[in-house]
């Protein structure tokens, strides 16, 4: 900042404007990320899930297509012939056979010639035709039924899909958050151990400590900057992983802090409100009803087709003979046997009702299951931070104690470096614990369909 500051020394009013307004630049660029707007941002701009979004339109859409078959169709048709010459019908042999039969001496001149124009080369005609059925034995209803299924299908598979990327998410934010809360450890570590390499070197060239505690310190600060430079790879990759969860959008700090294990309620509440909340059960439930739709479907080529037609005629071009403008009627058809096709339909989709309710039987069961290996998870993470909190006071005293022993003279480098490692190893496990514990808490109310709840959850910083 006072390099930017130096190239303006001219006029100190100018100065401090350009410093203000650099300072406000650099605090806007800091964008602060929480999980909730980077879940936002997902929703708005991931492409598979918008991708998602643009079936669930496009099956709307086609069941709204559906109840066309409630309408009648209404249609107009035409067409203009050309033919190879006029069709007639030549009459006149039957003329000559009664001209003899009357004893006329010439027919022809008498009665004339019988050979008679019917259509023109040339014609053409246009009507506009009504088709409606009245009666299908229930399947344009099953029809319309199913396609309400089908979009509660589409729309509980975008949920799913939303909810696979939604703990993707959570997954890798939190993974960010401990990549980081890693970082600031190393970064601690590496200046804890360098310190304490200074002073070694210090200690040294007065002849107190011998020389392979300084190469003990040497040797610690080296792996101590090998290991924040992983970490800082771990923290970019973290970031690439959320940014192309949510579109590519930028950011540079996160501000969603781990939240801390609290107490759970029993796992019989969790486990009854997961078969009453999952969006799993619900998909097989719609896929239960489609199911039995099906079989009305296949019950419905049983009864017989009844349709009412019309046609009223537009325009005419040379069929004079037609003289009737309007038509209508009423029509049937029923298939009486079509080889035991129908039958067979009729099993396959029974069969389908019952495997969906196999499937059902068996869903509820795995949910249960997947409900306690969560809660089982949670539980023993929560035990893990407690443990390792008590954990933390005593490896913090034995690091005072070793660092106040090499001073003295009394202890060895490699005693106060052990105890520094130790100490940020239990830290280590306690931000893991946390890591674990977030994300497990996370599907847990993900698959609940408590995301918004989760996502709002204020979490101590």
């Amino acid at each position: 900042m006072t390099k930017i500051f130096s190239k303006f020394k001219l006029n100190p009013k100018v100065n401090l404007l350009t410093g203000i307004f650099l300072l406000f630049s650099i605090i806007s660029n800091a964008q602060d990320l929480s999980l909730k707007q980077a879940y936002d941002l997902m929703l708005e701009q991931n492409g598979d899930l918008n991708a998602s979004k643009y079936e669930v339109q496009a099956v709307d859409e086609e069941r709204k297509a559906m109840k066309g078959l409630y309408y009648p169709t209404v249609g107009v048709s035409g067409s203009y012939i050309h033919l190879d010459k006029d069709i007639t019908v030549d009459l006149n042999s039957s003329r000559d056979m009664v001209g003899g039969l009357m004893n006329i001496p010439n027919p022809e001149a008498v009665l004339g010639d019988w050979n008679f124009g019917l259509l023109d080369r040339n014609f053409g005609f246009a009507s506009a035709n009504v088709n409606w059925t009245i009666f299908a034995g229930g399947k344009i209803h099953a029809a319309n039924e199913a396609a309400y299924l089908k979009l509660d299908l589409s729309e509980n598979q975008h949920q799913l899909k939303k909810d696979e990327l939604t703990l993707k998410l959570i997954n890798f934010y939190f993974k960010l958050n401990l990549a980081k809360e890693a970082e600031n450890l190393r970064t601690e570590i590496y200046k804890t151990v360098e310190m304490h390499n200074i002073q070694a070197n210090k200690l040294f060239n007065n002849g107190m400590i011998a020389e392979v505690e300084t190469l003990n310190a040497k040797v610690s600060l080296s792996n101590a900057k090998r290991e924040l430079l992983g970490a800082q790879k771990d923290v970019s990759l973290a970031i690439t992983a959320i940014q192309n969860l949510i579109g590519g959008s930028v950011f540079n700090t996160i501000s969603t802090k781990f939240m801390e294990p609290v107490i759970l309620a029993p796992l019989t509440d969790f486990q009854q409100d997961m078969l009453i909340k999952n969006k799993q059960l619900k998909l097989i439930d719609a896929n239960f009803k489609l199911a039995e739709v099906g079989v009305k479907i296949e019950n419905s080529e049983y009864y017989p087709k009844i349709a009412a037609f019309g046609k009223h005629s537009l325009w005419k071009d040379n069929l004079s003979f037609a003289k009737t403008n309007w038509i209508v009627g009423i029509g049937a058809e029923w298939t009486v046997f079509n080889g035991f096709q129908r039958a067979h339909k009729l099993k396959a989709s029974k069969y389908k009702v019952s495997q969906v309710q196999e499937i059902e039987k068996q869903a509820r069961l795995n949910l249960s299951t997947y409900t306690e290996k969560i809660y089982n998870e949670l539980k023993k993470q929560q035990e893990q931070y407690e443990s390792l909190n008590a954990d933390q006071i005593l490896a913090e005293k034995l690091k005072y104690m070793r660092t106040r022993a090499f001073e003295e003279g009394t202890g060895t480098s490699i005693e106060v470096i052990d105890a520094t490692l130790k100490l940020t190893e239990i830290k280590l496990h306690k931000i893991e614990a946390l890591y674990h514990y977030n994300v497990a808490f996370g599907e847990l109310m993900v698959q609940l369909g408590e995301t918004e709840s989760f996502l709002n959850k204020k979490t101590p910083n």
